[in-house]
């Protein structure tokens, strides 16, 4: 008997301790996969902005993005039958439009065969000045045939530009370019973003290189908000830029966030300057964004030169029609409908009630 008691008893204890050995792996916690950052892509840029401008492409080697600059003559139309003899950078005027994120390393291989020596300056960057794109200050000029790097940390958040340093004519004749540094808590909020580079000289008058009628159509609907960057890529004279249907905010200037937005519906633009604007849309139809200097942009056959269309499509849902100012209604007396209030109630006769006093002294 006692050994069975204590064979039993063996027995519960073995199932008892599989049992709690079974709970201990049931309750192992299961091993999670540690999230692993996305790796950086390896190259960018290339994409049509919709204004007239692409963007830059760049490859990444040893996690510096790397940026490639070809300067060479070009005949290049302004407009339908008009062409004339422009300096493009990658085969386009204005040059690519460079975006960068605030810390990004950056390097520019910048190859000139134009017939004239050339430089680079990197308008409102903060940077070594060996990098300033001075020639004879901060560096030597880039011959014809010669190849220039440029390397430097994005610091200076906001809209920007890069130009030729060599005289008014090259930059006239289109080496200029956008230069934006997206902030690292986010651009200026806006649905559609639009770059307006403001050229005269030898190529004319010109939005993103190109004359009205020529210069790109721009789309919104009612109720987005427009991000439009004003460039003064020049290289002569001032600007009054006009944008029809409303007003606009002057958000930011020289790639700074303004602390009060200015509202407006024209802001000056001088040569080197830049604008960052919004506008919200509230009207549709075809509203003109144009130079208020007339000789800028018109002629005696119609708009030309600073000229472009923001196309406004209705909105996606059906809002009142804010152009229409909303009327009081006051009503007619003539044509106000008379009406007889309703009779009261008939209330059926009830028989009277003995006096609770009667019989009584």
């Amino acid at each position: 008997m006692f050994r069975r008691l204590m064979w039993t008893l063996g027995l519960i204890g073995l199932v008892a301790t599989g049992s709690a050995a079974a709970d201990v792996v049931a309750a192992s916690p299961v091993p999670v996969p540690v999230p692993v950052a996305a790796a950086a892509p390896a190259r960018g840029g290339g994409e049509d902005l919709g204004d007239g401008t692409r963007l830059a492409e760049w490859q990444l080697v040893d996690g510096v993005k790397v940026f490639q600059l070809h300067l060479a003559p070009l005949a290049w139309e302004v407009k339908k039958g008009v062409v004339k003899q422009a300096f493009a950078i990658n085969g386009s005027v204005p040059g690519p439009t460079i975006r960068a994120n605030e810390g990004d390393r950056l390097r520019f291989l910048v190859k000139n065969d134009l017939p004239e020596p050339t430089s680079i300056h990197w308008h409102g960057m903060v940077l070594p000045n060996d990098q300033d794109g001075v020639p004879g200050l901060t560096q030597p000029m880039i011959e014809p045939g010669q190849t220039y790097t440029y390397e430097w940390t994005a610091i200076s958040t906001g809209t920007h530009w890069y130009h030729s340093h060599m005289g008014g004519d090259q930059e006239g004749r289109g080496v200029y370019g956008a230069l934006e540094v997206v902030p690292r808590f986010g651009d200026i909020p806006a649905d559609r973003d639009y770059t307006i580079e403001i050229g005269d000289g030898p190529l004319g008058f010109v939005f993103n290189g190109k004359s009205f009628p020529a210069t790109a159509p721009l789309r919104a609907r009612v109720g987005e908000r427009v991000h439009f960057r004003l460039i003064g890529t020049g290289p002569e004279l001032i600007h009054p830029i006009h944008l029809h249907g409303g007003f606009f905010e002057v958000v930011a200037q020289d790639g700074k966030r303004l602390p009060f937005p200015q509202r407006m519906d024209t802001v000056l633009v001088g040569v080197g300057q830049t604008f960052d604007i919004v506008y919200t849309a509230t009207v549709p139809g075809a509203w003109m964004l144009h130079c208020h200097i007339f000789s800028h942009s018109e002629t005696s056959e119609g708009m030309s030169g600073l000229v472009s269309i923001l196309h406004v499509d209705p909105p996606a849902l059906r809002v009142p029609d804010l152009s229409q100012p909303t009327q009081p209604v006051t009503p007619s007396t003539s044509d106000t409908p008379t009406t007889t209030p309703p009779a009261p109630p008939v209330l059926p006769d009830l028989p009277l009630l003995p006096d609770a006093h009667a019989g009584h002294s």
